[in-house]
C-alpha cells in the first residue's frame, strides 16, 4: 500500500535485544521494504539510546523514560514510557496523523495507540505478545491483574484488530475479553542472516565438546535452572563431553551462574548480544535448549531452527505448532526434569540424529520468515483499512 504511514509503537526497539521488540523491528522494516513510511515511537531506555534516529528507512523517535538496568522492564518503567508517549503524541503537529499503528504489547503500547486515535483518529491493532496478557505471568503480575483485565479490554475493544502470536496467548486472552475477536500470527525469523553452516557435519566433529546454546531472559520463567540442574546431573554416557552458552541477561543472572558452578558444569554466561554475534553462536552449536514454563512465539527457536540447530524445548505457546516431536526437534512437558533429561541424552549421543532434525528445523523456518509473515500482517491492516469498525 504506497504512501500509507504506519506507526509502530514499542517500549523497546533495537539496539534493544528482547524478542518482542526484535519483531517489531522486523515487521516496520518489511513495511519499509513495502512502500509504507514509518514511523517508531519508542523508549531511550534511560537515555542510553539517542532520541531520533533514522534506521533501515523509518524514523525511530524515543522518548525520555527512566530505566535502570538494560533488560526486561519493570512495571514503574514502563508507566514512565506511557507517559512520556502521550506527551509526544500531544506534541505533534496536526497535521501529522498516521494512517495506521501497530502496538506491540497491550501497554503501554495500546493504550498509547489507543490515546493516538481519541486525538487523530488513527486506526490501531495491538499484537499481544504474552506478558501483556492477563493470567500470563501470575507469579510477576497476578496482584494487579484486576486491575489490567478492564484495562485490557477497553484497549482491545477499540482495536481495529487484535493480533496474538500463539494460539494458547489467544486462548488465554479470550478469558478476558470472551466477546473479542483475536487473529493468530506467529512470529518470524530473518532466514538470510540466521542459517546453517556450510558443513554441519564439520562443525559437529566429535573430537571436541558437544555445545549446547540457550538464548532467554536469565528470569524464573525460562526454566533454565532445570536445564543447568539436568546437565549438572551429567548423565556417565556423556559426562565431560558438553559446553552450555547461555546468552541473555536478567535477575536470574547470578544465582544461574552459581548454580552452574555448584554443578561443576562449563557454563558460560555471554549477556546480552548483537543478531550477528548470535547467528555466529547458533553455527557454532550444536543443540539449542529452551526448557521455558510459558512462551508465545520466541524468537530465538525460530532463529535457532533457521540455523539447523535441532531444537529441545517444552510444549507451550505456540512451539507445538513449529516443533513437530521427533522430526524437527523434540518437545518435552513443562517443568518435567526427567523428560528433558532423557531428551538430552538422547540428542547428545546421537549426532546423526542431531544433524536429520537440524535440516527439517532450517525448512520448517523457512516457511516462517519475515517477508511472509508480514504479507498476514499487511492483509490484515488492508482489511481493517477498508472495513473500519470501533471507529
Amino acid at each position: 500500500m504506497p504512501g500509507k504511514r504506519l506507526l509502530v509503537i514499542c517500549q523497546g526497539f533495537p539496539p534493544f535485544h528482547g524478542g518482542a521488540e526484535q519483531a517489531a523491528w522486523y515487521l516496520a522494516r518489511e513495511a519499509v521494504r513495502d512502500g509504507w513510511a514509518v514511523d517508531v515511537l519508542t523508549s531511550d531506555i534511560g537515555g542510553r539510546l539517542p532520541s531520533e534516529q533514522r534506521m533501515d528507512g523509518m524514523s525511530v523517535h524515543r522518548v525520555r523514560a527512566a530505566k535502570r538496568a538494560w533488560g526486561a522492564h519493570t512495571i514503574p518503567e514502563l508507566l514512565a514510557f506511557y507517559r512520556a508517549g502521550r506527551r509526544w503524541i500531544n506534541r505533534q503537529d496536526k497535521s501529522w496523523r498516521p494512517d495506521f499503528a501497530l502496538a506491540h504489547f497491550t501497554y503501554p503500547a495500546g493504550l498509547l495507540a489507543r490515546h493516538l486515535q481519541r486525538r487523530r483518529g488513527t486506526p490501531y491493532a495491538v499484537v499481544l505478545q504474552g506478558s501483556d496478557v492477563p493470567g500470563y505471568q501470575p507469579e510477576r503480575f497476578g496482584f494487579i491483574d484486576p486491575l489490567l483485565k478492564p484495562l485490557a479490554r477497553r484497549v482491545w475493544h477499540k482495536a481495529q484488530s487484535v493480533v496474538a502470536v500463539s494460539r494458547s496467548l489467544a486462548d488465554l486472552a479470550r478469558q478476558t475479553w470472551p466477546e473479542g475477536r483475536i487473529t493468530v500470527i506467529g512470529n518470524g525469523v530473518d532466514t538470510t542472516l540466521f542459517h546453517p553452516p556450510e558443513d554441519r557435519a564439520r562443525a559437529s566433529d566429535s573430537s571436541r565438546a558437544v555445545r549446547l546454546i540457550t538464548v532467554a531472559q536469565c528470569i524464573r520463567r525460562k526454566g533454565l535452572h532445570h536445564l543447568i540442574r539436568v546437565l549438572g546431573e551429567r548423565p556417565e554416557a556423556v559426562r565431560n563431553s558438553l559446553r552450555l552458552d547461555v546468552y541473555g541477561t536478567g535477575p536470574e543472572q547470578d544465582r544461574l551462574r552459581r548454580q552452574a558452578g555448584q554443578a561443576g558444569l562449563s557454563a558460560t554466561f555471554h549477556g546480552i548480544a548483537t543478531r550477528d554475534t548470535l547467528a555466529s553462536a547458533y553455527r557454532e552449536a550444536d543443540l539449542f535448549v529452551l526448557p521455558s514454563m510459558a512462551e508465545g512465539c520466541p524468537l530465538a527457536v525460530l532463529e535457532a531452527m533457521a540455523c539447523g540447530l535441532p531444537v529441545i524445548a517444552t510444549s507451550v505457546g505456540e512451539l507445538p505448532s513449529l516443533i513437530e516431536d521427533h522430526r524437527n526437534g523434540l518437545l518435552v512437558p513443562p517443568g518435567d526434569l526427567r523428560a528433558l533429561k532423557t531428551a538430552l541424552v538422547q540428542l547428545l549421543q546421537h549426532p546423526d540424529q542431531r544433524r536429520h532434525l537440524g535440516g527439517a528445523a532450517r525448512k520448517t523456518a523457512e516457511r516462517h520468515a519475515w517477508p511472509i509473515l508480514w504479507e498476514q500482517y499487511r492483509r490484515c491492516i488492508d482489511e481493517n483499512l477498508a472495513h473500519p469498525r470501533n471507529s
